[in-house]
């Protein structure tokens, strides 16, 4: 017998949803990362 939590998915979909969700996170972090460089390398916000 398969439980349901209260967003309607069982365990087997939250972990799966949970997995794809943290692959976006990750994704962003990275894209979010690399544009934060590219705008530092371009026009630095502070002079060391």
């Amino acid at each position: 017998m398969s439980r349901t939590n209260i967003s309607g998915l069982n365990d087997e979909e939250c972990q799966e949803f949970h997995g794809y969700f943290m692959q976006g996170m990750a994704l962003h972090t990275v894209v979010a990362v690399v544009a934060h460089i590219l705008v530092w390398m371009w026009r630095p916000w502070f002079t060391p």
